[in-house]
């Protein structure tokens, strides 16, 4: 009460109230703080009195100072006066203190604290502070709270514990944390160390203490009466919640509460609680005793006339808080008093509205179900209540309120509408939500659930193998297609389903892959979901408002959708106990749960959707596929491991093969994953990679045909081209047509004639026919060798058309075409083979004694060939002739080698004999061209000797060279050229030296003979004897660079002189001035 509203918003309101309250229990005035502070040093001064008796002598109507000073704004000038009569102040000090009148009043707590110090150090009292409702004042201010905290550290330091604060809440202390910051409220919490309870937990007692105490008489006649309907009466008030609420004890207790029922005491207490928080203009209701007290007393007067079976319904204790409700609570009973529908007599309070009023009271209480049996209980007004009468009466003016928008059925529920609710629910029931939407939220559910309806099936074979995945289907709707099976559920909204024969014909049919789940048609949650969407829709389309309650109520509805989905959710999951489930026109009947029969169902239908699934008796992985071609030289052909079905796929492949060159794996794989063979795909890729490896398909990749018997490929390729998805992709397939047995002896028959092999290691034709290649293949390689040996060898002709033959099989793109080329070419493969034999072919090629004697004829022609023309031995030239014919030979005679190899001697005597003779006349003249070269150095007139030297010895060097290699050949054609060479060097030495006489300075004799030999050369002279002449050119020609070449006839002298005269004009025509000409006679 002290709280002034002028403090509201100071952040001294705290510590002004403790102010007021500490200047008010002194005797001062609690209205002003410096008319408090001047009164309190008046009293110290001892002026106090002195003053008092100016201020009623000065005042014109001679008032006492109580009665002035709450107004002392218009009094200052008699208060200035009575300060300065009373001499406790002088005139400025006085005027001083009215001054300060009009500025605001500043005090610390530190000063507050010492105050209350001085106080208790003169008084020797102590003090204590009491703060009622201290949570509603503190509010939401986090700087009172601090405040508070301060105040309370402050006295009790100053005042060592002499000074005591006590703070009162309606709240529990710790709950002003829900205002408050809680971490600055925890430490003013350990400032309250010692806390007392002061709830009204027993306000029952309190009440039957003052209310409801009876007469003797009256409390005797009451236990009687429990006594003898005891067990009826107490019946009677049953709560299918799980909150306790007491009833009667004992005769005894039934009296003391009489005429009300213990559980009204603390239900109505949550009321008065949820009432002040939530219900509007009783904020200010206490839910303490007082509240109850009041209500209690009311509510017993009103009863003061009735018999004493009659007991208080719950909606009695409404008409003492009708003065407290807000109107948005208020105007909905108003207007339900007033509905025809609600009170069609026009009664003042008819049974629907006092209904309502007991869903008012108790909307708010959070431990309180609004349920149908819960409302009865409170409805009950007798000890002899009949509860069937008393359901109908309460289950009808819920209908009413319901259909008139007052209450709404909730699953917990019914639950009171304000006006705005009102207006919610009624936008909520104008969204549309379309049996389709149902259906949908039911089988999303369901669907997604754990526990729900299951989609897959682990089929009970080869430890789980098999996995089927079923398509999600609701009232004909499907979800994702992705799966060949579905589970169909059927919701009561769904029209076309009404009788069990619909249900019968829907499942049957070949055609029809589904199982049915039928959910019970009489059934709740498809209300609660419909309304649980319509809540949604409403959220979504509604408009965002800013306003709280708005967004409040919104919140509610959510939540109110939150539980409504839940509960219809728990009602569908029970539903599937009780639905049935058809499966090929039957009801799947079992006394296991629903799981055990939907399972069941899905079994069935498996069963007779992929009935080849039984084919498959064994399962098979990638490693039973490199097994397979590990294996496949041995593999047995009478393997029965999942037989029908290998017999299946190759009966699907025959059929194919028919309309399609190729079958790929991915059509395959796409066919026997399929109804009616569900087969896993490492089923079929060991179906298929079987049907390879015993030789009833080809297998091709990128269009190359791939055989699993060649080398190049290790068993974890060929098992990856099944397994790989990028090789699956690539695969393809052709039947394998059979092999005709006039082909297989042909094999047999060129195997052993041809390739010598007798015998095969595989047990199928397939296998034989790669076994036999690999014997090809080396023959093949050996005529690939044999063939590159040189041209002149005998057979070459046999050999390349072995090579083209045995090219042919290498090349045969499978068995079949293998088996197709030995058939048509049997005789020539033989044809080869014999003139192969026969003609000595094979013995010459495997023999390397044969092919020495073969390359030693073939050299010494060659060595004939490139000397013939030198030489004119017929003898040696019958030889070759001889060893010419035999080399050329292409079918050999037994002693061919041997002729050869004789002839080889004789040819080399003789040729070694005329070749040597016929080398040393070349020799001979390479040897005059030497000494030739010699002399003209020598004649060369060169003085310097080491010009002479290096002349010599370069020349000597290469003619050395080109005399070696002519005593090193082995032709008379490569010694022949050597002379010339020879000769070439000659010229080559001549221009040399006739560049080094151009530098030479010589001297021209006087005389001399014309005619003087060549070795009467000039001799030279220094520069110092003789003058300097030209040096005379030195010129060599040969005898044909004059005359021309040809025959010149001579019979008679006279010839002879003419062409002795032509010589000579030739030769004359060769001089000139200053020219040694010399004449080269070879």
């Amino acid at each position: 009460a002290k709280a002034k509203d002028t403090v509201g918003s100071d952040k001294q309101s705290i510590l002004k109230v403790f102010m007021r309250v500490f200047n008010e229990m002194q005797g001062f005035t609690d209205a002003d703080f410096w008319i408090a502070d001047l009164e309190r040093q008046l009293t110290e001064a001892g002026k106090l009195d002195a003053f008092k008796e100016q201020i009623t002598a000065i005042d014109a109507n001679h008032k006492s100072w109580e009665d002035l000073r709450d107004a002392y704004y218009l009094n200052k000038g008699t208060i200035k006066a009575a300060m300065i009569n009373s001499g406790f102040s002088d005139e400025a000090n006085a005027q001083g203190f009215i001054d300060t009148l009009s500025t605001e009043y500043q005090i610390s707590i530190d000063d507050f604290a010492e105050l209350v110090k001085q106080y208790i150090d003169k008084t020797g009292h102590r003090v204590v502070f009491l703060a009622d409702e201290v949570g509603q004042f503190i509010g939401d201010s986090v700087q009172r709270m601090l405040n508070l905290q301060t105040i309370v550290e402050q006295l009790g330091t100053m005042t060592r514990g002499k000074a005591w604060v006590v703070v009162t809440s309606q709240q529990a202390i710790d709950k002003v944390t829900d205002i408050a910051s809680g971490q600055d409220f925890s430490k003013i919490q350990g400032r309250f160390k010692t806390r007392l309870s002061m709830s009204s937990a027993n306000v029952d007692e309190v009440i039957r203490k003052r209310l409801l105490e009876k007469t003797d008489v009256a409390e005797k006649m009451l236990e009687d009466q429990y006594s003898a309907n005891a067990a009826a009466i107490n019946n009677s008030f049953d709560f299918d919640d799980d909150v306790e609420r007491p009833k009667y004890e004992s005769p005894k207790d039934f009296a003391q509460n009489y005429p009300f029922v213990p559980y009204q005491f603390n239900l109505l207490q949550f009321v008065l609680t949820a009432i002040r928080e939530n219900g509007s203009d009783g904020k200010h209701l206490s839910e303490g005793e007082r509240s109850m007290l009041s209500l209690f007393q009311e509510s017993a007067e009103a009863m003061m006339s009735e018999s004493t079976e009659t007991l208080a319904p719950f909606s009695r204790f409404f008409d003492g808080l009708d003065q407290f409700l807000d109107h948005t609570h208020h105007i909905v009973l108003v207007r339900a008093h007033d509905n025809p529908a609600v009170n069609p007599n026009k009664e003042k309070n008819p049974f629907a509205l006092q209904l309502l009023k007991v869903l008012f009271m108790v909307k708010y209480v959070s431990n309180f179900t609004a349920s149908l049996n819960n409302l009865i209980t409170l409805m009950i007004s007798s000890v002899d209540a009949d509860r069937i009468a008393l359901k109908k009466q309460v289950q009808d003016a819920l209908d009413v309120l319901v259909t008139q928008g007052y209450v709404e059925k909730t699953v917990k529920g019914y639950d009171f509408l304000t006006d705005a609710e009102q207006d919610i629910t009624r936008e909520i029931s104008k969204q549309e939500v379309t049996d389709n939407e149902v259906a949908k939220e039911i089988g999303d559910y369901l669907f997604n659930a754990k526990p729900g309806v299951a989609t897959s099936l682990t089929y009970p074979k080869l430890n789980g193998r098999y996995v089927f995945a079923f398509n999600r289907k609701t009232d004909n709707i499907f979800g994702a297609q992705r799966n060949k099976l579905s589970v169909h559920i059927i919701t009561p909204v769904n029209d076309d389903f009404l009788e069990d024969n619909d249900y019968l014909r829907a499942s049957a049919g070949s055609w029809n892959h589904d199982v049915l789940i039928a959910l019970p048609r009489s059934s709740n949650f498809v209300g609660e979901i419909r309304n649980a969407l319509r809540i949604q829709k409403f959220v979504v389309n509604s408009n965002v408002s800013t306003d709280p309650r708005y967004q409040a109520m919104v919140s509610t509805r959510q939540a109110q959708q939150n539980e409504e989905f839940a509960h219809a959710h728990e009602q569908l999951i029970a539903a599937l106990d009780s639905a049935e489930i058809y499966e090929n026109g039957q009801s799947v009947s079992s006394e296991a749960g629903f799981d055990s029969r939907l399972e069941k169902a899905m079994k069935l239908l498996v069963d007779n959707t992929y009935r080849s699934l039984q084919y498959i008796t064994v399962a098979k992985s990638e490693k039973d596929i490199r097994e397979l071609f590990e294996n496949i030289s041995s593999l047995a052909l009478d393997e029965k491991d999942n037989q029908a079905a290998v017999d299946a796929v190759l009966d699907y492949m025959r059929r194919e093969s028919q309309n399609n060159a190729h079958i790929t794996m991915e059509s395959v794989l796409s066919k026997f994953n399929d109804i009616p063979y569900g087969y896993t795909d490492e089923d079929i890729q060991w179906l298929v990679a079987k049907l390879v490896a015993i030789g009833k398909l080809k297998m091709f990749y990128n269009g190359k045909l791939i055989d699993p018997l060649d080398d190049e490929y290790t068993t974890r390729d060929l098992a990856g081209f099944f397994t790989k998805k990028q090789a699956i992709r690539n695969l393809a397939f052709q039947i394998k047509e059979e092999i005709a047995p006039s082909k297989i002896k042909a094999m047999q028959t060129v195997a052993s004639e041809v390739f010598g092999k007798k015998s095969f290691e595989a047990d199928n034709d397939e296998q034989k026919a790669s076994e036999l290649k690999k014997t090809v293949k080396n023959k093949y390689d050996a005529l690939i060798t044999f063939e590159a040996r040189p041209q002149e060898y005998p057979g070459h002709a046999v050999l390349q058309q072995g090579i083209q033959m045995l090219r042919q099989l290498l090349i045969a793109s499978d068995s079949g075409a293998f088996y197709d080329y030995i058939g048509k070419h049997k005789d020539d493969l033989l044809d080869w083979n014999d003139d192969f034999l026969d003609d000595g072919i094979r013995d010459f090629y495997y023999s390397d004694s044969m092919q020495k004697i073969w390359d030693k004829g073939l050299n010494a022609l060659r060595v004939y060939r490139d000397s013939n023309d030198f030489l004119s031995d017929s003898k040696l030239q019958n030889i070759v002739d001889e060893m010419g014919k035999l080399l050329r030979l292409q079918k050999l005679q037994g002693d061919t080698a041997v002729k050869i190899s004789e002839l080889n001697n004789d040819f080399d005597t003789l040729f070694t004999a005329a070749f040597d003779k016929k080398a040393a006349e070349y020799l001979a003249q390479i040897d005059e061209f030497k000494d030739l070269g010699l002399t003209r150095i020598l004649e060369s007139g060169i003085s310097d000797e080491k010009v002479q030297d290096q002349l010599r010895h370069d020349f000597e060097n290469k003619i050395q060279v080109i005399r070696d290699a002519a005593k090193n050949a082995v032709t008379l054609n490569q010694v022949v050229a050597k002379p010339a060479q020879a000769d070439a060097q000659l010229e080559q030495l001549s221009k040399r030296i006739k560049q080094e006489v151009e530098r030479i300075v010589v001297v021209s004799p006087a005389t001399g003979d014309k005619h003087k030999n060549v070795d009467d050369v000039t001799k030279s002279v220094t520069p110092a004897n003789t003058g300097k002449i030209k040096p005379k050119d030195k010129k060599f020609i040969k005898v044909d660079q004059v005359l021309r070449r040809g025959d010149y006839k001579l019979e008679d002298s006279a010839d002879v002189a003419e062409l002795t005269a032509e010589f000579k004009r030739l030769l004359e025509a060769q001089l000139s001035d200053n020219t040694i000409v010399t004449l080269q006679v070879d």
